[in-house]
């Protein structure tokens, strides 16, 4: 019932927002016509206004913006775990919301500084991530999903409203709730963030804005006292025993962004889709962000069995690490083919990052205080591109640190496309390579908490890879190959403890997606294979699976759609990783194999106009065979439970 007047709640607010809003028109600051079905009359007298919504993504450090496609098809929406939706598959601590790690190996996402971070990135709700808009009519779009019994039950809710406030100006504001009690015992998570964003443009002249914030509480419980007590009894989850209680990880960010871009030179009309852009010959960009990141870990009672390392304070853990970044990017941007001496597109630019850390050090030789370290670097950027043929798109970049931290540290990297027949077909052929050297994250180096502690200097990491992709969208096909070679690997060791690989890994990925249609039934797979050169210190599975397959039909005119199928998840047995609560970090165990294990959801998808919702049956076949259903070490996954969803949008 209470999450019910709270949706009541959301809904009224953004309908009375709407009511105050004036009908914008005229030309779009970017993207394509994505999508109208709100042609009737509706309460609020929309019928004279068509609703057309563009979305895009500002990328390569704010010069160019990628469209994106509002998800507005039947399809999919039982698959709601954001970690699932990055990677088909991951080691988790089971709960939603909890700490994870990708098992296939190339979609790890790259450190951003603030390691606490890692294991959350999918969760996070930051710039780089934000989706703009501009809109004829408002848009509102709320996604609501829950399941299990009261005291253990799992909450999913996430709100977007945009509207144009005048016809070259939108705002925008987002809420994003994870808050599951769990299935065992101590471990309730809580995630949410709010962003508030606004794009304006006036011809030669766009500017960005981004603030918002992302909080993040876990209660950590260690795991399993033995997964005996799992797999060979019939205890219900939340009486079986776990090593820790009272022991909590917090995190916070907080993010400011914006983004300038001005026009200079002649001006060139671009008319696509009914979308109406100017070019110029040369773009002044501008992008300063600042971050601010906070980590607690907070434990009341100890367990001295569970952690193998020595206690700072034997009484009570409370560690902390805080960092503030500012970044600030000036790029030039020759804009391809607006320029007479050249065809190609071009970028030249400084990036300068001041960064402080506020972090347990040695004060003098016995005593341990908080005490603030501050480091800079700066980078120059250089680019060079063509995206604008109708048969061939390649792009070059180059990245190097000439100052600071990140002195000597560079990035080159080249991508080439060729299109087979018309380019918006989407069929083709990719190739991507990537040289990169970087010093290490900050805090890989030097590290003071109540249970792990490490003082090293350690190497720079040095990743070649290589990709080959080919794609047809037409017949829903993909099928690639990428190789990593990988110097001075830098992993958490048996001991949670940073170290560094004394030789080259390379890790070989192959991988297929085909989606097979026979009448209205639909099979579509997805098999990623892997192999490490050295799988003691990079362990990774050798083949994982995602295979969803479904009936799919309409009815009532078209009125009602309804998909009902069930989806499969595998990987083979791996030595895959154990979690340190201390620390919020994955690392090496040479303990117990885990997977093999298929995990089977059987769902129905429903759509009725604009609504579509789902019912599942989530790890349907918990209760049958084996219950080793581990995917980290200890750390089993939820079992069977009924899960509802709702995603309702509004155009007006």
């Amino acid at each position: 019932m209470k999450q019910i007047f709270i949706l009541l709640s959301i809904i009224l607010t953004f309908k009375g927002l709407v009511i105050a809003q004036e009908i914008p028109g005229g030309a779009f600051a970017s993207g394509r016509n994505q999508l109208d079905d709100s042609k009737q009359l509706d309460s609020l007298g929309y019928s004279e206004v068509k609703s057309v919504i563009r979305s895009w993504k500002l990328i390569d450090l704010g010069i160019k913006r990628k469209t994106v496609y509002l998800d507005t098809v039947l399809g999919d929406q039982q698959n709601y775990n954001p970690i699932y939706q990055q990677s088909i598959s991951n080691s988790y601590l089971g709960n939603l919301g909890s700490a994870y790690q990708s098992n296939v190996y190339m979609d790890r996402p790259v450190d951003d500084g603030f390691i606490f971070f890692n294991a959350y990135r999918t969760y996070l709700s930051k710039p780089e991530n934000i989706t703009y808009f501009n809109t004829t009519t408002p848009y509102t779009r709320l996604i609501y999903d829950f399941g299990g019994p009261k005291g253990r039950s799992e909450n999913l809710l996430k709100v977007l409203h945009t509207q144009n406030i005048k016809p070259n100006w939108n705002f925008g504001v987002e809420y994003n709730l994870i808050s599951s009690d769990g299935q065992y015992q101590h471990q309730k998570t809580k995630l949410y963030d709010f962003t508030i964003h606004s794009n304006y443009r006036n011809r030669n002249y766009e500017v960005y804005f981004v603030i918002n914030t992302n909080h993040i509480n876990v209660n950590e419980n260690g795991g399993l006292v033995g997964d005996s007590l799992l797999t060979q009894t019939n205890d219900a989850p939340e009486n079986i025993q776990v090593n820790l209680e009272e022991t909590k990880n917090s995190l916070t960010n907080f993010n400011f962004f914006m983004n300038h871009s001005y026009g200079v030179g002649k001006e060139r009309e671009i008319v696509n889709d009914q979308d109406t852009t100017y070019s110029y010959a040369l773009n002044m960009v501008y992008n300063m962000s600042y971050e601010n990141n906070s980590w607690k870990f907070v434990e009341n009672i100890l367990n001295d069995n569970f952690y193998s390392s020595n206690l700072y304070d034997d009484n009570s853990s409370f560690d902390k690490v805080e960092q503030s970044k500012i970044k600030n990017s000036l790029q030039l941007v020759f804009n391809e083919n607006d320029n007479k001496w050249i065809r190609l597109g071009a970028r030249f630019g400084i990036l300068n990052t001041i960064s402080k850390y506020n972090l347990r050090r040695f004060t003098n030789e016995y005593s341990l205080q908080q005490v603030d370290e501050p480091i800079h670097s700066n980078e120059v950027i250089a680019n060079l591109y063509s995206l604008s043929g109708n048969s061939l798109n390649w792009k070059a970049e180059g990245r190097y640190g000439f100052e600071g931290y990140k002195q000597n540290d560079f990035h080159l990297s080249y991508q080439l496309t060729k299109w087979i027949g018309e380019k918006e077909k989407e069929h083709g052929v990719s190739v991507r390579g990537v040289l990169d050297s970087r010093r290490p994250n900050y805090l890989l180096n030097e590290f003071y908490g109540n249970h792990q502690q490490w003082n090293q200097n350690l190497d720079k990491i040095t990743e070649l890879t290589a990709k080959i992709e080919y794609f047809n969208k037409a017949h829903h096909f993909k099928i690639g190959a990428q190789f990593n070679q990988i110097h001075n690997y830098t992993y958490f060791d048996l001991n949670a403890i940073p170290q560094q690989a004394g030789k080259g890994i390379s890790v070989l990925t192959g991988y297929i997606e085909k989606n097979f249609t026979l009448g209205h039934f639909h099979l579509n797979q997805k098999i990623v294979g892997q192999n490490s050169s050295d799988d003691y210190i990079l362990p990774l599975p050798d083949l994982s699976i995602y295979s969803n397959n479904f009936y799919q039909n309409t009815f009532f005119g078209g009125a009602l759609g309804l998909q009902t199928g069930f989806a499969v998840r595998y990987n083979t047995s791996f030595y895959a990783s154990d979690y340190m609560p201390s620390t919020g970090q994955f690392f090496l165990q040479r303990e117990k194999q885990l997977g093999d294990y298929p995990k089977i959801d059987l769902y129905f998808n429903f759509r009725i106009k604009r609504t579509r919702f789902f019912v599942m049956y989530e790890h349907a076949n918990a209760s049958f065979g084996s219950k080793n259903y581990f995917n980290s070490l200890h750390y089993p996954i939820n079992p069977s439970m009924l899960k509802i969803g709702l995603i309702w949008t509004f155009y007006n």
